[in-house]
Parts: C-alpha cells; sequence; structure tokens
C-alpha cells in the first residue's frame, strides 16, 4: 500500500514511510544499552517510535509513554507503573510476589488482581496510584523496587518516553536539586547488570544537553547511545511525494513530485506533506491538472501565508517560552541568517554588537543547534532547512527589532 497524505498526526502502518532502515538501526543499539533520539518537532521522531511499539522485534515487550507534561519525579513514576500494570505479564509477575513484603506491592497492591485495561482505565489507575503516594520523596524507593522486580519479566521490555527532554526541563524549572538527583537516579537504574531486561528509548524534539551543559552535568547523560532522525535525501523524498500523490488519485503531470521536492527545499515527510496538501487543495479547486508551474506560488500563498502561520508559529514561540535573556539574541541571529543565508561567527557576533545585544553568542549558537533551528557547516551556520529559513523570512522575520 502506498502512504496517505496525513498532516500533522502520528503516521502508522502503510503511512509510515522511508524510515525502515532507521527502525533497523535503533533495534541493533537498543541490544546493547538505552539509546537517546533527538528530532526537530514534526520530523517524525513519534511514528518512528511507534513503528517499534507496533512491531516489537521477536521477545521484546514495548511501552510507549509521552511525558512530555509530567512535572515531578514521582508523577513519572506512576506514569510508567499505570502503564506496566495495562500488562498482563506484570501483574502476573506481582501476583507471584504478593506475599513478600515491601513499598511497591503495598502502592500498587489493589491492582495485582484481575484488573485490565477493559475494567480500570489507565487514567484511572494513574490517579489511584498518585492518590496513595505517601509523598513525593517515596518515588525513588518504588521506582528501584520496579526495576529490580522486572529483572524476573519474562522476555525483554522496551520503554519508550517520548518527550523526556521536556520532562526533564520541567523538573529543573521546579526544583533543580530535585531534578538533578533524579538524573543520577536514573543513569544509576540505567547501568545496573540487569543482564538486558530493561532498555529505555528516550526520544526528544529538543535537545535538554545545553543546559546540563550549563550546570555542569552533561555527564548524567553519557551513558546513553545518541540516535539523530535525519531528513531524507531528496531523491527519496521524491519517490516519497510521487507514492503520495498516487495514493491521494491525483491528476498531475510530470515533473511535480521533483518540483515539490525542489521548492521545499527540503527531505522532511510533514514540510512535503503539507505542501502536497496544499497543492491538491489549490488543483482542485481550480478543477485542474497538477502542474509543476503551480507548486511555487502555491508555497509561497498558501503554505507561507497566513493560512498557515499558526501551524508553525511554534518556531517562533518556542524561542519567548524557553530562551529566556537570550531570546533577543536568538531572534536576531535566525533573521541574519535568513537574509543571508549563512554566516560565520564573527559575522552574526557584529550584527549582536550592532544591536547592543551583549549575549554569549556560543550558548545562543548551541542552543539553536540543538534545538534544529540552524546547522552548523564547518566554519559557517545556516538555517537547517530551507523550508523554515523561507517561513522565518515571511512569517517572524525582525520580529523582536534590530535595536
Amino acid at each position: 500500500m502506498k502512504p496517505a497524505n496525513v498532516v500533522g498526526p502520528t503516521v502508522r502502518g502503510p503511512d509510515f514511510w522511508g524510515r525502515e532502515a532507521e527502525v533497523q538501526d535503533l533495534w541493533r543499539l537498543l541490544a546493547h544499552g538505552s539509546v537517546l533520539l533527538t528530532a526537530p518537532r514534526r520530523h517524525g521522531k513519534s511514528s518512528l517510535m511507534n513503528a517499534l511499539a507496533d512491531d516489537p522485534q521477536a521477545g521484546w515487550t514495548v511501552l510507549y509513554l509521552d511525558v512530555e507534561y509530567v512535572e515531578t519525579p514521582s508523577d513519572f513514576v506512576t506514569e510508567v507503573t499505570a502503564a506496566l500494570l495495562q500488562l498482563d505479564a506484570f501483574r502476573k509477575l506481582l501476583r507471584a510476589a504478593a506475599g513478600a513484603p515491601g513499598a511497591l506491592l503495598r502502592w500498587v497492591g489493589k491492582f495485582v488482581g484481575e484488573v485490565n485495561s477493559a475494567k480500570e482505565g489507565l487514567g484511572e489507575i494513574k490517579i489511584s496510584l498518585r492518590d496513595s503516594l505517601r509523598d513525593n520523596t517515596s518515588w525513588a524507593e518504588l521506582a528501584e523496587q520496579l526495576l529490580k522486580d522486572l529483572e524476573r519479566f519474562e522476555g525483554k521490555l522496551l520503554l519508550i518516553i517520548d518527550e523526556f527532554p521536556m520532562m526533564v526541563a520541567n523538573f529543573l524549572d521546579r526544583d533543580e536539586t530535585r531534578a538533578i538527583d533524579f538524573l543520577k537516579w536514573f543513569r544509576a537504574q540505567r547501568q545496573q547488570p540487569r543482564k538486558g531486561h530493561v532498555r529505555f528509548l528516550l526520544g526528544g524534539s529538543v535537545n535538554i544537553e545545553p543546559r546540563l551543559e550549563r550546570l555542569r552535568r552533561e555527564a548524567l547523560l553519557n551513558d546513553l547511545e545518541r540516535f539523530r532522525l535525519e531528513p531524507l535525501t531528496l531523491r527519496r523524498a521524491a519517490e516519497f511525494v510521487t507514492e503520495v500523490l498516487e495514493a491521494e488519485n491525483a491528476n498531475f503531470e510530470s515533473g511535480v513530485p521533483e518540483e515539490i521536492v525542489r521548492v521545499a527545499n527540503c527531505g522532511i515527510h510533514f514540510f512535503l506533506q503539507v505542501l502536497i496538501s496544499e497543492c491538491l487543495t489549490d488543483a482542485r479547486q481550480h478543477r485542474r491538472q497538477l502542474a509543476a508551474s503551480h507548486v511555487e506560488p502555491t508555497y509561497r500563498d498558501r503554505v507561507l501565508g497566513p493560512s498557515n502561520r499558526v501551524r508553525f508559529s511554534h518556531y517562533r514561540s518556542r524561542l519567548k517560552e524557553y530562551y529566556g535573556p537570550h531570546e533577543r539574541a536568538a531572534h536576531l541571529i535566525l533573521d541574519e541568517l535568513a537574509t543571508k543565508e549563512r554566516a560565520t561567527t564573527a559575522d552574526l557576533l557584529g550584527v549582536l554588537a550592532r544591536a547592543d545585544e551583549p549575549a554569549d553568542i556560543d550558548h545562543v549558537l548551541a542552543l539553536l543547534e540543538s534545538d534544529h533551528y540552524i546547522a552548523s557547516d564547518g566554519e559557517e551556520v545556516k538555517f537547517s532547512s530551507g523550508f523554515l529559513r523561507d517561513w522565518w523570512l515571511r512569517n517572524a522575520y525582525r520580529s523582536r527589532g534590530r535595536g
């Protein structure tokens, strides 16, 4: 089956296209240890992780959790425990240990019986577990017992923790000391000799490492294998566009897929699918065949225009929400790269100096690169994709002024 043009939601099954090699690469890495997966927002990270959950390798059980809005370590342990309690194998394991003393069994006691997802929803389990926690400091004892019990789990268990960096940022914002304690504890647990029973795939659309570097705590993640999700090559992107257009029964002339890729100037599924969607809508509204000459005007007028401004507004709002005193410097740098395409650090230092902006440029560039706004190219930096550069120039340029 060919992939449908799914714009926005996580894609699964036949709509998950062109990432078979990445799936296999992740399984190979997970055979040896836990993995930190990074990718910009809307680049297919969650779809890739769900592909592992939808089709586990033999001998593996996979659980997927999104923890973007989790704010404390105790809530994290609650989320993980509630998800595990949905598994028959885990409840069977707890029933086998029901006579043994322990804080974990006291905590989850009411769920050790015949409870299943049909009788007890995940939300109700979370509420019950959260309400029965003794205090916000008991999470470490409970989680340690939980992981120890999982040594007896039949087969291997993969816990996919989506938006892990956002969760850690929430912890740091609320209580920096407690957040560092959690990261120390979590690293120690990952390094326990548990015979490979449990692996973690920690995914994120932002990178927490620059913040940990500022705190001199980057070593707390140094045991994790790194996996960065890259865009499709332009050749593969054209194949993807062709298959999507065919799946949509589109009437298009020869050369349209290549023109869509050229205009979008990237191999990112989501950006390509937005452009495909707008091109098809324009062609159907005008009751005409989709021609290569229609692609660029549609891109300029519809994709970069007012109708799609909100769809991509997080690229601008993220700076305001998370960059704090570095927000203005980040805007100035992105404005410069939008007009000059690429620049050296010395060029950008001049931009900040003329704007009377005394920011630490190395730190700001590290933030922008780790958040996938920019890419380093030897001595120069540039926007990470042509699409993002075009959007910034049309919708965010000079939004903070130049002093």
